[in-house]
């Protein structure tokens, strides 16, 4: 029998220690935390570390125009994954602010520290139609930690 929790972390892990290059990394990570959660659609979205622009890495369940569109609207700053890099903290369950797609929004920052400073490298979004209980936002944290660790990894390579 499978359980979800540890397969996200084992995939996660093995991901960002053995992945090919940041986006197949993230990729991998990605599609181990939506299936298992049921996850309509999620994005691994990074700060450009030259324009401080935020761009896609990886996404799971979002057509060519969903991702072209979610490409565009990340760096309004109203928009939540922007509001999400200013101010880290995570969200849960949250109503989304423009109609389609799955009910709630869940957006996690991917944080690192160095120097005895926190440093934010990008956010992990998901939609989905149930809400996450608080058992699940722990492995949401680690999924959202191992992304952090492979997005520092690929750029200090």
């Amino acid at each position: 029998m499978s359980d979800p929790a540890r397969d996200i972390l084992v995939v996660g892990a093995a991901s960002v220690a053995r992945g090919d290059g940041l986006g197949p990394s993230l990729q991998l990570l990605l599609d181990a935390i939506a299936g298992p959660l049921d996850v309509g659609s999620a994005a691994v979205v990074v700060v450009d570390p030259v324009s401080d622009r935020l761009e896609i890495a990886a996404s799971y369940g979002l057509g060519d125009e969903a991702a072209a569109g979610l490409a565009n609207a990340v760096n309004h700053p109203e928009h939540p994954i922007a509001r999400t890099v200013a101010a880290p903290v995570a969200s849960f369950n949250v109503l989304p602010t423009a109609p389609g797609g799955p009910a709630l929004r869940s957006h996690l920052p991917l944080v690192v520290r160095r120097d005895g400073a926190d440093e934010v490298l990008g956010v992990l979004a998901l939609a989905h139609d149930r809400p996450f209980e608080p058992d699940t936002w722990l492995l949401l944290q680690a999924g959202a930690d191992l992304a952090a660790v492979a997005v520092e990894r690929h750029r200090g390579s």
